[in-house]
């Protein structure tokens, strides 16, 4: 894996819904429910982070 953008967890909604293509997103804290539904919409696949909001979801999820 390459890192390929580097934002501000508060930019990762609306960087996601802009960007194609995403397999995995890495927070260095919580994946909010708008983040999660985000990265739904765009078929992610793994989301890596500290914290979760919500455990509902298809996405694989791992803890740092």
């Amino acid at each position: 894996m390459n890192e390929v953008k580097n934002i501000s967890a508060k930019s990762v909604s609306g960087s996601l819904r802009r960007t194609d293509g995403v397999v995995a997103v890495v927070i260095d804290g919580t994946a909010t429910n708008s983040i999660i539904s985000s990265a739904e919409e765009k078929q992610v696949q793994v989301i890596v982070a500290k914290n979760f909001q919500t455990t509902d979801t298809k996405i694989k999820l791992m803890s740092l």
